[in-house]
């Protein structure tokens, strides 16, 4: 009876490793879907004590074929709306693998760190500042 016990043991302890070989965290694919939306553009509504409309900045995320189009959409002092297009950009990988680095490379090679980003929570360090940001609908 201990033998077939240990044989069902063993036979269960194989079959839950067969996953083990699945990395732990996001691929880079992941992190610009979650960036770019199930639509293929998300908006980004920075977060700020500030209800003033001069202190707004959205960022607006597209899905291109193989990166990123990311812009900036900011309110001038007279709450008029500017768009500027900041890069293409693309999720790093880890050395050798699919995984998500850490960061945000542009094409111009500059880059932004991701701190930690849901579906509808982004935090990246940028420019050498922390910015939080929350999806928003439009």
């Amino acid at each position: 009876m201990r033998d077939k016990f240990l044989v069902f043991a063993l036979f269960f302890a194989i079959l839950s490793c067969s996953e083990e070989d699945l990395p732990i965290g996001l691929y880079d694919y992941q992190v610009e879907r979650l960036l770019s939306g199930q639509s293929g553009d998300k908006t980004w509504m920075q977060i700020v004590s500030s209800t003033d409309c001069k202190d707004s900045l959205k960022l607006l995320i597209e899905s291109a074929s193989d990166s990123l189009d990311i812009f900036e959409i900011r309110s001038a002092l007279d709450c008029n709306v500017d768009t500027i297009y900041i890069g293409k950009a693309n999720a790093s990988k880890l050395i050798g693998g699919l995984l998500f680095a850490d960061s945000l490379v542009f094409s111009d090679g500059t880059y932004w760190i991701v701190k930690q980003i849901t579906s509808d929570f982004l935090d990246i360090q940028r420019n050498g500042k922390q910015e939080s940001y929350l999806h928003t609908l439009d």
